[in-house]
């Protein structure tokens, strides 16, 4: 670490060397002088910071960057246990420090998942060789109750067609983000002025799709077909998005045969792409090839399954989904717009919470890594 007192003595020499080129006539070189000292001293302080950053000792930064909750000592075993937030399985922590101690000069001895630990939620047991020879002999143990804040995303969104003034109060409750599933053609001109009335909200174009339910009656919510060129459909996005300007992604409704059709697909994507728009499968088609033909555009697509009431009632689906949430990273609950199903989830934000869940838009769960 240079010292106070280098400092000191260069800014010292800097002034000497000035004022013996001013009073030689030459007040450009003294300048010069005094940026380079300046530009040295600049260089060592951070060249300081860097150096200061790596001596910070090798197991207090391993615990930094793992965020233990709490570190002791067993005698029986002759481990350090140090326990972690639940929020992330214990692959992806094991991960995490691999990548810690590699970068920091590092050697992982061994790494072993544990499935018999009554202790908590999930285990591993690690040995590793610090860059100074010294060796740590680590139990993790991720905790049972104890959650990471922000550990997990989870969005809720509603299917609706209609709007009732007791719906928009109830929705207008809600303490947390959530968003709007809304066909853009084929309802009447007052249910696209209500959505004003309603707050913390966010659109999304719910776009009919060919589908073997389509008949005549469908006609009126102007479905993307097979057989549509694709000027056809992107005059049909754009119509969508005057409807609802505000819509930032396009979900399918019905859409089985849409999802499994390639050219299909690419012509819908592209003006959604155009649009800054994302794509939302809801297809629950196994053979979909919505992810394969995402990655030719720059968009963020992702599969979700809807409520289904020939699957469950909507209470364990709720569950269903709130468990998902911290086992995979991310969640997402679509539900028909009834008022018994917003009763249903009146506490959600509190029960999430409580299992380090954020509930967020769809737009903000898409651009989350």
């Amino acid at each position: 670490m240079i010292k106070l007192k280098h400092i000191i003595a260069l800014f010292l020499a800097s002034g000497i060397f000035a004022g013996l080129a001013y009073f030689l006539n030459n007040q450009k070189e003294a300048k010069q002088i005094l940026e380079e000292v300046e530009e040295t001293v600049g260089v060592r302080e951070q060249e300081n910071k860097i150096t200061e950053l790596d001596t910070l000792p090798f197991e207090i930064g391993l615990q930094k960057e793992m965020k233990i909750i709490s570190s002791s000592y067993s005698k029986r075993s002759k481990r350090t246990i140090w326990t972690l937030a639940r929020g992330k399985t214990i692959v992806v922590y094991l991960m995490q420090a691999q990548k810690f101690i590699q970068k920091h000069g590092g050697t992982v001895l061994f790494m072993e998942e544990l499935n018999d630990n009554p202790n908590s939620y999930q285990s591993a047991k690690v040995d590793i060789l610090a860059p100074t020879g010294d060796s740590l002999h680590l139990t993790l143990q991720v905790s049972e109750n104890i959650f990471m804040k922000n550990a997990s995303l989870m969005s809720i969104a509603f299917q609706t067609t209609s709007l009732s003034l007791d719906i928009i109060q109830k929705l207008n409750t809600l303490n947390f983000p959530f968003d709007l599933l809304i066909p853009p053609f084929g309802l009447n001109e007052s249910f696209y002025k209500d959505l004003d009335k309603i707050k913390n909200k966010e659109i999304v174009l719910w776009l009919a799709m060919e589908s073997t339910k389509l008949n005549k009656v469908h006609n009126k919510l102007r479905p993307l077909r097979i057989h549509h060129t694709e000027e056809q459909i992107e005059e049909t996005i754009k119509d969508a998005k005057e409807v609802l300007p505000s819509a930032t992604g396009i979900a399918t409704r019905y859409g089985e045969q849409a999802v499994k059709h390639r050219q299909l697909l690419q012509a819908i994507m592209k003006p959604s792409e155009k649009n800054d728009m994302w794509f939302l499968d809801l297809s629950m088609e196994e053979r979909t090839v919505v992810p394969q033909t995402c990655k030719d555009f720059d968009i963020t697509c992702k599969i979700a399954f809807p409520y289904n009431p020939d699957n469950s009632s909507v209470e364990d689906y709720v569950h269903q989904k709130l468990r998902e949430a911290p086992k995979s990273g991310t969640s997402i609950m679509v539900l028909p717009l009834t008022e018994q199903n917003l009763s249903k989830i009146e506490d959600i934000a509190t029960k999430a919470a409580k299992q380090g869940t954020s509930i967020v838009d769809l737009s903000t769960l898409f651009n989350s890594k």
